[in-house]
């Protein structure tokens, strides 16, 4: 079968047209891949030294894809095996771990949904257990777990949400999806600039932050929390690591609290992933995204690794 294949950690994957086919084993099944989401955990598994692991090379990456499920329905899944993920014509995963699509909704649309929507659906609402009222920054903004979080603050009931990216246009777009304001993170790691911007932009202090980036904006961020506040940690597309002052923390009661999909039961993801394709069929919750060949993985990967603005979406078939 036709697959993307990492051949070596820290190299992008290859196309291959001769890979083997997956082989089931009683309650995992062999199902045919309709569109496969990219993720910034692809790259982080790929490069052999992701926290949670990594499989042997050579193997298929992609953790999540939607595929077509043995009485011909659509299903999503982020529950795939690690050694047969969803770049390829096929992949290898129990249907009991699927969600089949709600009427109306498309593929690519639906993966918008998955991991990025479940990270920031699920940090807001029982990691920070975001309460009505409170007040949100959201930082990196621009990106797809940024995009659907702002709206998922608004949704969730939040009284203010402040949003933060580097990039002009993800501002704009931000507070057409319901930002009460956008602050400009500098190019430059000048923490300090961007902790001012910030106070002026909510003097009262953020109760919750959802941070995808990490580094010098999440220590901004980190000063300008109100007491009793809560910094949830998704990603570090910004920064692996960032000093901390401890004096920050211990003056304000603060929270920095870890967030992984990986920690979620099952029936958690289900639902945070259909409540949100609910809300998105009811006009209430965008996501945009662009479909890419799987002849393109390559250029793909590299983008993906560039952190674009758009969920990308890998079609091992064409349309």
């Amino acid at each position: 079968m036709k697959a993307a294949i990492v051949e070596s950690y820290r190299e992008r994957p290859r196309l291959r047209d001769d890979w083997p086919e997956p082989s089931g084993d009683g309650e995992r099944q062999v199902l045919a891949v309709r569109a496969a989401g990219l993720n910034p955990v692809d790259l982080h598994i790929a490069s052999g030294r992701f926290y949670a692991g990594a499989p042997p090379t050579p193997y298929v990456p992609g953790r999540e894809g939607v595929v077509e499920l043995p009485d011909g329905g659509l299903a999503w899944s982020d529950q795939l095996d690690q050694r047969f993920g969803s770049l390829a014509e096929r992949t290898l995963v129990d249907p009991a771990l699927t969600v089949p699509l709600p009427r109306g909704l498309g593929e690519a649309q639906a993966l918008c949904f998955g991991i990025a929507g479940i990270a920031a659906w699920c940090a807001l609402e029982r990691r920070a257990q975001l309460r009505p009222g409170e007040r949100v920054l959201v930082l990196g903004a621009g990106g797809l777990v940024g995009q659907i979080g702002v709206q998922a603050a608004r949704l969730l009931g939040a009284g203010r949400v402040v949003a933060a990216s580097r990039r002009t246009a993800a501002l704009e777009r931000a507070r057409a999806l319901g930002a009460d304001a956008g602050v400009a993170i500098p190019a430059a790691d000048d923490w300090e600039s961007f902790a001012a911007a910030l106070r002026q932009a909510e003097p009262d202090g953020f109760d919750v932050v959802l941070d995808p980036v990490w580094g010098a904006p999440a220590r901004a961020a980190l000063e300008n929390l109100a007491s009793g506040g809560r910094l949830v940690q998704v990603g570090n597309a910004a920064a692996p690591e960032q000093p901390i002052a401890a004096g920050t923390l211990r003056g304000r009661v603060a929270d920095v609290l870890g967030y992984t999909n990986f920690a979620l039961p099952w029936p958690v993801k289900r639902g945070a992933f259909l409540r949100m394709c609910a809300e998105h069929l009811a006009g209430n919750l965008e996501a945009p995204y662009e479909e890419v060949p799987l002849d393109r993985i390559g250029e793909a990967w590299d983008r993906q690794r560039q952190g674009p603005a758009v969920k990308l979406v890998v079609r091992p078939h064409a349309s």
